[in-house]
Formats: C-alpha cells, structure tokens, sequence
C-alpha cells in the first residue's frame, strides 16, 4: 500500500478512534496518554510509507499507537549517569537535607522491594544495565541471550519499577532507579553520620 494505504489507515482510525482511545486507555491506564498515543498516530502516518497490504488496520494501528506511547514515555524519562550524580552530589553543598535523605532512602527500600519481586533474570539484567552500565549487546553475550530478549527484560523490569514507586509522589517527580542506587550510598553515608552525633 503506497498513498492510498495511508489515506485508508486515516479512514480506519477515523472510524474506530473511540474503540482505540477506549483500549488503549486500559491499556494504558489514562484516557489521556491513549489520546496523545492516537494523536502521534495520526502524525506518523503523514510521514509512514507502508509498504504492503495491512491485513488487520485496527490492529496496526493499535500497535502503532503503544508504540507511540513507549516512544513517548522513553523521552519524558531523563537517566542521570553515574558521573553526573557523583557531581550533582557534591556541588554547592556537601550538606544533604535530613529529610530529603530519609525520602531518598526510603524510595531506595521500595525500588529493593519491587527489584526482589522481579524473576532473576529480569532483576539481573536490570541491574547490568543500570547499575554496572553495561551494553545491552553485552548484557546479551553475559546471559546468553538475544539482545531482544535484553530489551524485553529491560521494559519488564523498569514498568514494574515504574508502577511500584509510582510517577509521582508528593507533587515531584520520584528518582528514576537508576539515581537511587548511586544516591542511596551518598545517603547512607549522611543517615550513618547522623547517627553519630
């Protein structure tokens, strides 16, 4: 299908728009993110060249819109380096908030909580990625498997994580996984000095 199978992809999400938005809205667990996932649909397809016949329009485009909704959630998620929390850490004050590093540590205990919930090979792999800030190519050649598979477990693991401490906690955005585990160690340093005094 060339122009006129995009034209009848547009015709399809036109007459199915409240089906999707209805499915991907439980899917996706807000009406919305499954709006704003049709929407980059509609967008893509100016742009799409289909090659082919789509045998199920409703299906493809349903596809499309999860995956425009992964995309999405992929970019509004920045992951801090190691090196940047180590500087962020140390700049303009040594001195970390006692109660910024009691909500740190204790949103460091939940991401343990959900990590120990996760199959062992979901949780190793996560924690190759981001804590020992492998490749996923080597994290397929450590566990033999395809890299597929790696991103797959990746995915897993990090809704899992995602649901488990939450979006948002108190009107600010919780610290993704992966700036817990290297600011969990600045933290307990501070918590272990406090417990000196």
């Amino acid at each position: 299908m060339v122009q006129g199978g995009t034209a009848l992809l547009r015709q399809w999400l036109i007459a199915s728009y409240d089906d999707l938005r209805r499915r991907l809205s439980r899917r996706l667990g807000s009406e919305d993110v499954a709006t704003e996932a049709l929407h980059e649909v509609w967008l893509r397809l100016d742009q799409a060249s289909v090659v082919g016949a789509v045998e199920q329009p409703q299906s493809y485009l349903y596809r499309m819109a999860l995956n425009a909704s992964a995309d999405r959630r992929r970019a509004d998620i920045r992951w801090l380096s190691r090196n940047q929390i180590a500087a962020f850490l140390r700049s303009e004050s040594d001195a970390i908030d006692p109660e910024h590093a009691f909500s740190v540590k204790s949103e460091f205990v939940a991401l343990e909580r959900a990590l120990a919930e996760l199959p062992a090979r979901s949780r190793a792999v996560f924690l190759a990625a981001l804590y020992e800030e492998l490749s996923y190519r080597e994290i397929a050649k450590r566990f033999g498997m395809s890299v597929r598979s790696v991103e797959r477990d990746m995915n897993k693991a990090f809704d899992h994580c995602t649901k488990r401490l939450g979006k948002h906690k108190e009107g600010r955005r919780v610290a993704a996984p992966a700036e817990l585990l290297e600011a969990s160690r600045s933290v307990g340093r501070v918590l272990d000095a406090g417990d000196d005094e």
